[in-house]
């Protein structure tokens, strides 16, 4: 006869501790009448009582001491609880409990939650299940081992070894879901699954994902990593053709070796399998990354990326990228092979607090930017640059050294420009006459205001203009069109056969800039800022020019090496203020208008240096016997007296407040507008004295509509051919002033509205390439930069928060050059509505009125199907035009490999041919 110990909870919880430390069997219950607390006896032989013993709500759990005669294998205390029932049953079938209502069982960090649960004394096993309803299955078991969750219709697990078995399991792993028919766990958190599947899709169990990545058997590691056999891709319960003999999947975010993705496709090249390769975290420092891609006809790339980052020390990356192309087919006797490669190199060092050392090498030809590179600014690019420079500061002296080398190439003439290398050192102002100490009350002299500074530059110049190949063929040199800019540089007689220029191909010169000034203020009612200030430059050569002319008149100019210093300074002074005026005006809540006037006035003086006194030019006598001046060097300035002038004006107002909270919150004054005047007038001038008067002007109203206008006005009159000449343009009679030159009018205008309930908003980050996805604790930063960077846009997710908004912006020039005039006048507007929760319309275009068509149209159109996005986007006319569809998971691991794209957004694609 089984004999049973009932708890009966009336008022809510009935709690009890098992401390099963190894030597405690539990055979027996029984409550001692003066205590309020639950003993259990020493052996599990000690006879039960007759009678039923009964908790009370007062009742609390025990803690009883270990013993070392242990026979059971638990190490910790189990704690359970229920809020419904608490039933155990002992006798010789075996010794159980069984838990009902919001059950709970805790062992160590190992916890379990079910509606009921049921406790095998003689095996120290659990075992779960949850409650069926109409509507389902409520208080379904959930096992929780550290911060891993776990799901199930039915769940079984053994204290004593550690492991469990779970029907109809499901977790969370990371942003995607995983569930089984059956799943073990070991004691070491690993799984073992049974008919498994992956999703990034969030649904309760029983119900069926949209899309899942299925295999009969799964393995979880550490969380981490999940293993598979093979694996295959259903949409909903309908398998598909993706099938893969085995699978890996990254179930937690982090760097990691693996596979990347392939893209497949067809192009000019044929079909295509691109980009497949393999990821490689090296160290916590460094990872390499190798794409690679094969065509039908032939043709195939290889592309290694090795990237290094150590934070607060140095990081960058080598990037190279090489495409064996092949034009035509293999049995023509016209086939073509043509390689084309890209060397790209970034790196960033802080050697320490004071200093630092950047390069940014592209080693890239046009046919690469042209044909290879599938990004848009390559496609359009016309320049290649590369630089390097290393700087160094001394925060306590106020000094600072950068040296830099340049390299800048023109792809459609082979021009090049090469600065090595550009030497800049800074002395930041000093007062050398300033007394460290001054006596209380003593004013500080006017010497002692006198600040320094210096500025010296080292640059050393290389020009590389080739001419054109028809110019070389007509000097009859063929073999000249192959003539690079480095080769031109190591030999200055190529440099000469490329360029036809018999001067040296490097130009070294070297400045000094020395500044003085002296800054006092005037306070007599009005503050008045006076600074008067003088600069000294000095400029070194090592060539100077000589010109003259021969029988043709035709100047013919050389060089002559020596070293040359070209010396010269200026003085001026400056002086500024400001002055505020309020008018007592007002218009509805508004009230006074406060006008803040700046007015800047300088006045600079510098000798005529291109005088025979200073010894800076030369001359020559022409055919007719005509002496001809002319400057040896560059930069010699001729003589200037003059004097400068701004005038800015802010006009502003304020709100008058009802109460004195509405006062609190709108005590700022509201801006209305700017407008600022500024010109000069230069009286050592033989002509032409008063400079172009500049006037602009900006507003924002209600901080919705902007609005910027600027305008040139030439103060002097025009002949019948349109030039300028010496005669003002002021008429009393017809009020003419000036006129005008240039006019530029910019204003743009942006609405929003709705908010974002009933949308589903989540991040349009980037996605992360493969399964190799970088993120969390990444030393290279949060997104992959490995990633394929689109510019159709169809990566990025929707932001599905903002019901809708628009924004335009229009544009007007107005330019005037002698008898001519050109004036533009566009406008755009971009759009953004949602047409339901799901639905999103986005959309950008715009009108040239000149030219009387469209620019660029582009319309894109999304839907958000929970964990899938659609999106169609079209260009329907223009250069660029194209279409796209693109079908993709949400996920950033599996976007690359879950997504149909047709055709690819890129420039192969477009309804025309490639460039």
């Amino acid at each position: 006869m089984k004999q049973r110990g009932w708890l009966p909870t009336p008022f809510g919880w009935a709690t009890a501790v098992l401390l099963l430390a190894g030597w405690y069997p539990l055979g027996a219950f029984a409550q001692d009448a003066d205590s309020s607390h639950t003993s259990l006896p020493d052996s599990l032989h000690t006879p039960l009582p007759d009678s039923v013993q009964t908790l009370g709500t007062n009742s609390r759990p025990a803690t009883l001491p270990p013993r070392p005669n242990a026979e059971s294998g638990l190490k910790q205390p189990v704690t359970f609880s229920a809020k419904d029932s608490l039933v155990l049953v002992f006798g010789a079938t075996g010794d159980q409990g069984r838990l009902v209502g919001n059950a709970k069982v805790e062992y160590g960090d190992a916890r379990l939650d079910a509606h009921a649960i049921q406790i095998l004394f003689e095996i120290d096993e659990l075992r779960a299940q949850g409650l069926p309803v109409d509507t389902g299955i409520v208080g379904l078991p959930t096992f929780t081992e550290g911060d891993t969750p776990f799901n199930g219709l039915q769940l079984a697990y053994n204290l004593r070894t550690e492991r469990g078995r779970v029907v109809e399991a499901r977790t969370s792993i990371d942003d995607g879901f995983l569930t089984a028919g059956v799943a073990k766990v070991r004691e070491d958190s690993t799984l073992y699954i049974l008919n498994g599947a992956y999703t990034t899709c969030e649904c309760d169990i029983g119900e069926t994902p949209s899309y899942s990545l299925r295999a009969h058997r799964m393995k979880v590691v550490d969380q981490e990593r999940i293993y598979t056999g093979p694996i295959r891709l259903y949409l909903f319960n309908i398998p598909t053709i993706l099938w893969l003999p085995f699978g890996y999947l990254p179930a937690k975010e982090g760097r990691r070796s693996g596979p990347l993705a392939p893209q497949y496709g067809e192009d000019s090249r044929g079909f295509y399998l691109r980009n497949w390769g393999w990821y490689q975290a090296i160290n916590e420092y460094t990872d390499l990354q190798v794409r690679a891609g094969l065509w039908s006809k032939g043709s195939w790339q290889i592309n290694p990326t090795f990237r290094y980052n150590k934070r607060y020390q140095y990081s960058g990356q080598i990037a190279v990228d090489y495409l064996r192309e092949l034009s035509g087919e293999r049995s023509d006797p016209d086939l073509q092979v043509q390689r084309r490669a890209s060397l790209r190199l970034q790196h960033r060092q802080t050697l320490n607090p004071t200093s630092s050392l950047n390069a940014n090498i592209d080693l890239t030809s046009s046919g690469y930017l042209r044909t290879v590179s599938e990004q848009y600014n390559d496609n359009v690019r016309q320049t290649v640059t590369s630089s390097a420079s290393y700087s160094k500061q001394w925060p306590n002296g106020g000094r600072s050294l950068s040296l830099n080398a340049r390299q800048t190439q023109v792809l459609a003439t082979s021009e090049t420009d090469l600065t090595l290398p550009s030497l800049n050192f800074t002395q930041s102002r000093r007062t050398p006459f300033k007394r460290e100490r001054r006596a209380p009350g003593q004013e500080e002299r006017w010497y002692e205001r006198l600040t320094v500074s210096y500025t010296g530059t080292l640059n050393n110049q290389f020009n590389f203009d080739p001419l054109t190949d028809e110019q070389l063929l007509a000097m009859g040199d063929t073999t000249a069109t192959d003539i690079s800019w480095y080769d031109a540089l190591l030999s200055p007689s190529q440099y000469r056969r490329a360029t036809g220029n018999t001067d040296s191909p490097l130009n070294l010169e070297a400045s000094h800039r020395v500044p003085i000034s002296a800054p006092f203020s005037i306070n007599r009612g009005l503050r008045l800022n006076v600074n008067p200030n003088a600069s000294y430059t000095e400029n070194w050569f090592l060539e100077t020019e000589r010109q003259r002319a021969d029988t043709t008149n035709r100047v013919l100019r050389e060089s002559e090496t020596g070293f040359f210093a070209l010396r010269q300074f200026n003085a001026g002074v400056s002086a500024n203020s400001t002055i505020y005026g309020i008018f007592p005006v007002g218009v509805g809540p508004y009230r006074g208008l406060r006008h803040t006037f700046r007015p800047t006035v300088s006045f600079t003086y510098t000798p005529d240096f291109s005088t025979d006194f200073w010894g800076y030019t030369r001359t020559y006598a022409d055919t007719a016997g005509v002496e001809r001046s002319y400057n040896i060097v560059r930069g010699v300035s001729g003589e200037q007296r003059s004097i400068s002038f701004r005038f800015d004006n802010i006009f502003e107002t304020r709100r008058v407040a009802s109460d004195t909270l509405q006062q609190r919150s709108q005590n700022q004054p509201l801006k209305l507008f700017n407008i600022d005047v500024s010109s000069s007038y230069n009286f050592a001038a033989d002509s032409l004295k008063l400079a172009p008067i500049q006037i602009s002007s900006r507003t924002r109203v209600l901080n919705r509509l902007g609005l910027n206008f600027s305008a040139t006005y030439s103060p002097y009159a025009t002949d019948s051919l349109g030039r300028t000449v010496n005669r003002y343009v002021f008429s009393p009679n017809d009020f003419r002033f000036a006129r005008l030159t240039n006019l530029r009018l910019s204003g743009d205008f942006s609405l929003r509205g709705g908010g974002s309930s009933g949308a589903s908003a989540y991040d349009g980050g980037g996605f992360q390439t493969g399964a190799t996805g970088i993120g969390g604790s990444n030393p290279f930063g949060g997104s992959n930069p490995f990633s394929q960077t689109d510019y159709s846009s169809v990566n990025q997710l929707t932001d599905f928060s903002i019901p809708w908004s628009l924004s335009t912006n229009f544009t007007y020039n107005l330019s005037r050059f002698n008898a001519n005039s050109q004036r533009t006048l566009t406008l755009n507007f971009r759009f953004d509505f949602s047409l339901t929760p799901k639905w999103r319309v986005q959309g950008n275009s715009g009108y040239d009125f000149e030219r009387k068509e469209i620019v660029t149209t582009r319309l894109f159109i999304v839907r958000d199907f929970e964990c899938w996005e659609m999106s169609f986007n079209w260009v329907p006319f223009g250069d660029f035009q194209q279409y796209g569809f693109n079908l993709q998971v949400k996920s950033g691991k599996l976007s690359e490999l879950l997504r149909i794209q047709q055709p690819r957004a890129d420039r192969r694609d477009r309804f025309g041919n490639a460039f």
